[in-house]
């Protein structure tokens, strides 16, 4: 058969809606966990918008640096769902058991700096020039969620280990309990209702802290006394180190936890510009990254997808359906955040009423801003959204160095320059900053398409797959 004719053979349509259904039925429950883990920040936010503006920007500098930390954790520690779902896909359960035992260590061994981080963080935006009454209000608020970060690393890590061996409906279940948990933290100590005491921004920390400790006991329960687990071991004997695996989940994960680092530290970054550019501006960025992240948690979702399912075929050594499984999801991924961008084009209002009364005529100006931000952020989530779908294959392929040094070139070389030189240079303002950020994305995409064709057609899949 010539390659052509064999290509189309993989990419026929029964092919396509049989891929499509599996990474569907695979996906959906991790989408639907990390909107639920989005609507974290996303209702914190919203109440955050009711006490004041300053309160508002404290909160988006807040969570730009807390997003940053957490998420380089989440970096290193995807390693755990690239390696069981190839375990997984070999049928290897012995390797499943010590890579979870793995992870946990590196969840207890993590926690510590990166709790004392949180406590120093202030002291580095003072040296930044923001407003100090900006950084008075956000100090209590990062030493209250320095206390939530054992936990968090702890669900971060059960979510990936049941990704792996393909149990996502478990995990989306256990995230479902945290939202109305939190809700009801959220509310009783920011507005010290419910008889709890009025802590204003830092009751959103003691609230992750409360609920997320809630639900890691529940989760490290399941694991523990269910049936389902114990071909595993879980728990037997975690604290002993595994040499050849727990160098393999750093060698993987490092890469990975600097390249999300270095992505949202420029995040961090850009609302630090936005604060240069007022109050006001900085208010907006914050309304505007909201959506952000409300839409591209979906990606998130089909991006740990697409990790699983690359692992499963190179653990069974299946080279020949890993472009139709990427092209696939990238797919889906254009089609959903086609939705949010004709939202955020055709009803920026009625997102931005969310947070703020638009009939208040002392925030027109800071309305009209966050709809121009908007505008831009329906380009930027499709052209993310691309982006974290194909890195999500790489992964799959333990390629993760490669996407680093392309997030450094991307954001850092193209993208961070790009921003400050439009906005301030050019006198754009934040629209500027934002255009860079997508300008920086875009580039990023295409280099990583073009590296995850020709590993698809060069890498020895068996070689990929740990084993003890």
């Amino acid at each position: 058969m010539k390659c052509e004719e064999y290509m189309s053979s993989i990419f026929s349509l029964n092919n396509i809606i049989s891929e499509f259904k599996r990474s569907f039925n695979l996906s959906m429950p991790l989408v639907i966990t990390e909107v639920i883990y989005g609507l974290s920040s996303f209702i914190a936010t919203v109440m955050v918008a009711h006490l004041s503006k300053e309160e508002l920007a404290a909160n988006a500098l807040v969570w730009g640096i807390y997003l940053a930390i957490i998420l380089f954790f989440i970096g290193i520690i995807v390693a755990v769902s690239i390696i069981t779902a190839q375990s997984y896909g070999a049928n290897d359960s012995k390797g499943i058991g010590i890579c979870f035992k793995q992870g946990l260590i590196i969840s207890i061994v993590f926690a510590l700096p990166m709790m004392l981080f949180m406590r120093l963080a202030p002291m580095v935006l003072s040296w930044t020039g923001q407003d100090m009454i900006i950084i008075k209000l956000a100090q209590p608020f990062f030493y209250a969620l320095s206390w939530s970060i054992l936990t968090i690393n702890f669900l971060v890590l059960t979510t990936s280990f049941l990704s792996g061996i393909n149990r996502t409906k478990a995990s989306m279940f256990l995230s479902m309990m945290i939202i109305p948990i939190e809700i009801f933290f959220y509310y009783a100590f920011l507005f010290g209702k419910f008889g709890m005491p009025k802590m204003g921004l830092a009751g959103i920390g003691y609230a992750l802290t409360i609920s997320n400790t809630i639900v890691s006991i529940v989760s490290f329960s399941y694991l523990y006394f269910s049936t389902k687990f114990k071909v595993y071991h879980l728990f037997t004997k975690w604290w002993k180190i595994n040499k050849k695996f727990l160098l393999e989940l750093l060698r993987i994960g490092l890469p990975m936890g600097a390249m999300i680092c270095i992505e949202v530290s420029l995040v961090a970054v850009n609302a630090i510009m936005m604060g240069k550019l007022g109050t006001t501006v900085l208010a907006a960025y914050q309304i505007s990254h909201q959506y952000i992240m409300i839409a591209l948690v979906v990606i998130f979702g089909l991006t740990q997808g697409v990790v699983v399912r690359i692992g499963n075929e190179v653990g069974q050594n299946n080279r020949d359906v890993l472009k139709l499984v990427t092209l696939v999801n990238i797919g889906m991924a254009f089609g959903i955040m086609s939705l949010f961008s004709i939202f955020y084009v055709i009803f920026p209002e009625l997102a931005i009423s969310i947070d703020l009364n638009i009939k208040d005529h002392n925030l027109v100006s800071l309305i009209n801003i966050a709809k121009s931000f908007l505008s831009i952020v329906a380009v930027l989530v499709l052209v993310e959204g691309t982006r974290l779908v194909i890195m999500g294959a790489l992964r799959g392929l333990k390629d993760t160095k490669f996407s680093m040094l392309v997030s450094i070139l991307g954001f850092w070389v193209i993208a961070f320059p790009g921003s400050y030189l439009l906005a301030f240079k050019l006198k754009l303002g934040g629209i500027g900053i934002l255009w860079g950020f997508v300008i920086g994305l875009a580039v990023t995409a295409l280099i990583l398409w073009l590296r995850f064709n020709f590993l698809v057609k060069h890498i020895d899949l068996k070689a990929l797959v740990t084993r003890e």
